[in-house]
């Protein structure tokens, strides 16, 4: 069973506690409104409802770090189902106020109305969220406090809306929203609605369906956090499922904050990431298997 902790009250040793157990955890008292989340989720609905061409003047160039629109059931016979956008704003940035942090961005669609200054908000209040949870973290397990600015003013972080596609026919096989992966940063904070097909976590040797409780995000320990807690921590592996066939086979939205340190003044971040992403797309491709999927078989 994942832990449900509320943020407000939560100390160091028992967020490090609880990680160490289960490599995720449901957080509340996050203080992410209702009114914003749902900013994030119908402009990324109205976004994603555009057509094609409209959506690839905003698409990821394919070098780099991840941004922008990605159709990454485009990227081969063995690519997830599913399409995102990637926020990702400069390190730092804060400073200058929501308004100039928000126009570092170069990928901002011209539709929906709104779409950047939602984006923006939800972006800068996660932030904060990833701030303090990687604080935490830092208490309970004794880390230098060196460490802490690459990991919260100067953290690297994407905020993304999956749109897991509708199923109308069943897909082929191999096929899956997501395959089994662990995350490539240091946090990952997660929400997802309720549809049908949905995340799940490896725990105990299986494989268990996450059932979000209201008002929360998931915590998810990521590679990069391993690496930081010298291995006491460990990456949260889990997956996204396809539909059953006999249910229901809409799509299904998840808003996600992943946050990395700065790639700069982390020593490894940048190449870590980039090494993932290339992998990731290998696999969709059909060209490789990922150690993650081959140890979760």
């Amino acid at each position: 069973m994942i832990p449900i902790l509320d943020l407000r009250t939560l100390t160091g040793p028992e967020l490090v506690a609880a990680l160490t157990r289960s490599s995720c955890v449901f957080v509340t008292g996050h203080g992410l409104s209702a009114e914003a989340l749902a900013g994030v989720l119908d402009t990324g609905r109205e976004f994603y409802a555009l057509p094609e061409a409209e959506k690839a003047l905003v698409q990821w160039p394919g070098e780099g770090p991840w941004a922008g629109w990605q159709p990454v059931y485009a990227g081969g016979p063995r690519a997830p189902l599913m399409e995102r956008f990637e926020v990702r704003l400069t390190p730092g940035g804060q400073t200058a106020g929501l308004g100039p942090w928000g126009a570092t961005f170069p990928h901002w669609p011209a539709r929906p109305a709104g779409f950047a200054q939602a984006w923006t908000d939800v972006y800068a209040h996660l932030h904060g969220v990833a701030s303090r949870v990687t604080t935490l973290v830092a208490d309970g397990l004794d880390l230098p406090a060196a460490d802490l600015p690459a990991w919260t003013t100067g953290q690297h972080s994407n905020l993304v809306l999956n749109h897991y596609l509708a199923q109308a026919t069943a897909p082929e096989p191999g096929r899956t929203r997501a395959r089994p992966h662990t995350d490539i940063g240091g946090i990952t904070l997660l929400w997802a609605d309720a549809a049908p097909g949905g995340l799940e976590a490896f725990a105990d040797g299986e494989w268990v369906p996450v059932t979000f409780p209201p008002d929360s995000l998931l915590v998810q320990a990521g590679d990069l956090l391993h690496r930081w807690s010298r291995g006491r921590l460990p990456a949260n592996l889990h997956r996204v499922v396809n539909p059953p066939r006999t249910g229901p086979v809409g799509p299904r939205f998840s808003l996600v904050f992943f946050h990395h340190p700065d790639p700069d003044t982390w020593e490894g971040a940048r190449s870590h990431i980039l090494a993932r992403q290339q992998g990731a797309a290998a696999e969709d491709a059909g060209a490789a298997e990922t150690a993650q999927t081959s140890a979760a078989r």
